[in-house]
């Protein structure tokens, strides 16, 4: 979900029984690098890249009616599982704050595919989920404070109610400029464009990020999760080591923000969101052979109407062929 596909990954497997058939992403995100315990708190994420010439033909039929696939002769795949948590400013106040976001946890499944060129990448996710006592936040974040004797969350009885999530997304990568083509030391410029509809989240949203390193791979950025416009969770196995660093912009136009403004239908009533967002981020990223890792802070401006601050976090990644 979220991931840039390539076609270049098959040829990985193609004459070499002994090379790996898939790539492994684990992500971590947490407000803990930013000292902080609010908000969005936590996500989790764990995806596989396949090497497969074909995806399931549902999804290849939905990624055909979107600009960049007409043409595309074979389109890799991945499944991806998330995991979120929501919670207002502060978790210890038994009672829900009427001008604060809801409790909220979000357990949900991504197919996407896309296309990798020289100049960009275009990707389809289709995404499905629950959200509310299901998604089993209150179990997961009160275990989770218990084992590093943090602050435990009493307000999860006042969290959404159950509610089913069915998410579409499109984005394209282009890359704008670059300096250093085929040398040691090189940037890029690229910008990104999309929008994601579902119950969950619904917003267009653009930005752009510059690199700036050594043996730049060929990707767009390590990977965050939803609503995030996540990177590339694809890269190329080289037996040169590569590191850089990148700081990005992206902006959103929110139009529904399940776990902000609360259930479609019934439920449990949120708070106004704001429908202008904005983030930026800096991070770096290192490539050894089958592994790369790669750190992003994040700052993102208020997103509902009565937020006391702007928030951060950070999101970690590893990724490994196997």
């Amino acid at each position: 979900m979220l991931l840039a596909l390539a076609v270049g990954s098959m040829t990985l497997a193609a004459d070499d029984s002994t090379a790996p058939r898939g790539l492994w992403v684990i992500e971590y995100e947490n407000d803990i690098f930013a000292g902080e315990d609010r908000y969005y708190t936590s996500g989790v994420r764990l995806s596989r890249i396949d090497t497969a010439r074909t995806v399931p033909g549902w999804l290849e039929s939905i990624a055909q009616r979107f600009p960049g696939f007409d043409d595309a002769k074979a389109m890799p795949y991945a499944l991806s599982i998330a995991h979120n948590i929501y919670t207002p400013a502060d978790i210890t106040d038994p009672q829900f704050p009427p001008d604060d976001r809801p409790y909220a946890a979000w357990l949900h499944a991504k197919f996407s595919t896309g296309t990798l060129t020289r100049h960009g990448a275009d990707r389809v996710r289709v995404g499905v989920g629950i959200v509310g006592p299901a998604a089993l936040g209150k179990t997961i974040q009160t275990n989770a404070h218990r084992l590093i004797d943090s602050p435990r969350p009493i307000g999860w009885s006042q969290q959404l109610k159950n509610e089913p999530t069915l998410q579409l997304g499109y984005d394209r990568f282009r890359t704008l400029a670059l300096v250093g083509a085929n040398q040691p030391w090189g940037a890029d410029l690229a910008g990104i464009g999309g929008i994601n509809l579902g119950n969950a989240h619904t917003h267009p949203y653009a930005g752009g990020f510059v690199r700036l390193g050594y043996q730049l791979p060929r990707d767009f950025g390590p990977p965050r999760i939803t609503p995030a416009a996540s990177g590339s969770g694809y890269f190329e196995i080289s037996d040169q080591r590569s590191f850089y660093v990148y700081a990005g912009w992206e902006g959103r136009r929110v139009v529904r923000d399940l776990f902000i403004e609360g259930n479609t239908i019934g439920g449990r009533d949120g708070v106004s969101k704001r429908r202008r967002v904005a983030e930026v981020y800096a991070g770096v990223v290192y490539t050894q052979g089958p592994l790369r890792l790669a750190y992003t802070h994040v700052w993102r401006t208020r997103e509902f109407v009565g937020q006391i601050s702007s928030h951060d976090y950070g999101a970690f990644s590893a990724s490994i062929w196997w």
